[in-house]
């Protein structure tokens, strides 16, 4: 009976293997045959299914017959045929439905330059994709994504204090390589982001008043240019482009491989947070406090105001990051009159990063943003209490305030706006997409309500193509004139291009 039980039991795995292995996903070759299911496309195959003989997948055979033949079977290639095709086609905001001829994902440098010559011979619109956080379509196009996930490459240099990293490493990635040993760099505040596309953007973060943006601690680019040369950037090599990639980089000049950025050994920070019951006789005061204590706080802390809308409540806090173990007094001696409810948390960066990015988004989004160069009028903060305290709308709601200042301004990089006084960045975050025109209406109708009240800039990495032709001015000020010459020395025939890039003129 025991040899029975033993026999039985490994013929169940012998089965169970064998179910497995013909299931495992597997490419399709293109030049399979597809007779019965897309009689014209003889050659190609574009499901293993066969309800889709009767009923076949008409879109993808419409993007496979537009495929050059040189861009087909690429062995790093995801095409509308593929199991993974309509999981990779999206990025982070689920709010865009793009469908890309073929999401190609070099795994060499060898094949990067393969894949930008064919998009180029064959005279196709393409996208750059990194981490795919952009709240726009920036990084999706209907022709063909360049997807750098591959290039996921981090190599730290304890003795050089700086870190190379890859063109497809996500934020999170990092800051975990850099946390093992109590180092980071400066960067945002949302792990899923890709480094790359944050630090070519500016990058805005909790690090920002000691250490400056994430560009500011870039050494060097590798950089694919139109040519398709591979050429190293920095302060002494290509100076000029150095200067346009830190701020205004993203998808303008080239094709971003990796970075090389100096790191800093911050062991110990405290992540502190003040919090209140709305009142909307508080909110002006809490506003005229806050704008006041950031200008004279040292440059260890860098300090947000928050405000949310979130179950049927509006909600309002001050959040901070102070480098250091000591304990963050600063805020008592402007705030303990307002009586906030107050909570410190030590500890080592990586888990503070970790703790103020714990909560997961809904997949539909759209985010605004200002560049703030004058203290908020009474009546631009009554508009923006009044836009909480009224709000019922059956999404998310989210609104930061986040100050510059510090040694912001001790770097020239194509971030224009370093002499301001902060910034602001207003989002919603919905799970239903029938809720699209609601969300977008309700950001909309604020930000033209609100357009005399304050400045016509705003930042980069938060793209926003409500923004239309007036972005350049948007987002790089006077800084646009220089952008753009350089833009004609490096890219004279506009390869690298999409919605919001640099121009070749105005």
């Amino acid at each position: 009976m025991r040899k029975f039980a033993i026999a039985t039991l490994a013929l169940l795995i012998v089965v169970g293997l064998l179910f497995w292995w013909n299931r495992k996903p597997t490419r399709q070759p293109l030049h399979a045959t597809f007779h019965h299911a897309c009689p014209e496309l003889a050659g190609f195959i574009c499901t293993d299914n066969p309800l889709e003989q009767i009923y076949p997948n008409q879109n993808a055979c419409r993007l496979i017959h537009q495929i050059p033949e040189e861009l087909r079977n690429l062995p790093y290639a995801i095409y509308p045929t593929d199991w993974d095709y309509d999981t990779l086609r999206f990025d982070f905001n689920k709010r865009f439905n793009k469908f890309p001829h073929a999401i190609l994902a070099p795994r060499t440098n060898e094949e990067l330059i393969q894949t930008v010559k064919l998009l180029r011979k064959h005279q196709v619109d393409f996208s750059i994709r990194g981490g795919g956080h952009s709240y726009e379509t920036a990084s999706l196009s209907p022709g063909y994504t360049i997807d750098l996930k591959e290039f996921d490459t981090i190599k730290l240099n304890i003795e050089q204090e700086e870190v190379y990293v890859g063109a497809g490493c996500r934020l999170g990635t990092v800051l975990e390589a850099l946390g093992k040993v109590d180092y980071t760099i400066p960067t945002g505040t949302c792990q899923s982001v890709g480094t790359m596309g944050l630090a070519l953007g500016g990058g805005i973060g909790l690090l920002l008043r000691q250490f400056g943006l994430t560009c500011d601690s870039i050494k060097k680019i590798a950089l694919l240019t139109a040519d398709c040369q591979i050429i190293e950037v920095d302060e002494t090599h290509h100076p000029d482009l150095f200067w346009a990639l830190r701020g205004a980089g993203n998808g303008s000049y080239g094709v971003v491989i990796g970075m090389t950025f100096k790191m800093y050994h911050v062991p110990h920070v405290t992540y502190f947070r003040m919090e209140w019951d709305w009142d909307s006789q508080i909110i002006p005061h809490i506003f005229e406090i806050w704008e006041d204590w950031c200008q004279n706080l040292p440059t260890s802390i860098t300090p947000q105001l928050r405000m949310w809308h979130l179950n049927g409540k509006p909600h309002i806090a001050i959040i901070g990051l102070h480098i250091g173990a000591e304990e963050e007094q600063n805020w008592e001696a402007k705030f303990k009159q307002l009586a906030p409810r107050v909570s410190m948390h030590k500890g080592r960066f990586i888990d503070m990063a970790k703790y103020w990015t714990g909560v997961t988004s809904s997949p539909f989004c759209k985010a605004k943003s200002k560049i703030l160069t004058q203290p908020l009028s009474a009546e631009l903060i009554q508009k923006i209490t009044h836009l909480f305290q009224n709000f019922d709308k059956g999404h998310y709601m989210y609104f930061e305030f986040g100050a510059f200042g510090g040694n912001l301004s001790r770097t020239d990089t194509a971030f224009y706006p370093r002499n301001a006084l902060g910034w602001w960045y207003l989002a919603s975050y919905w799970n239903d997409q029938e809720n699209d025109s609601v969300a977008l209406n309700t950001l909309r109708e604020f930000y033209e309500d609100i357009s005399d009240l304050t400045s016509p800039h705003s930042y980069a990495n938060t793209v926003d193509y409500d923004l239309g032709a007036n972005y350049l001015n948007a987002y790089y000020g006077n800084h646009v004139d220089r952008l753009i010459q350089i833009k004609n020395q490096y890219d004279p025939e506009n390869v690298f291009h999409w919605q919001q890039s640099i121009p070749l003129s105005r």
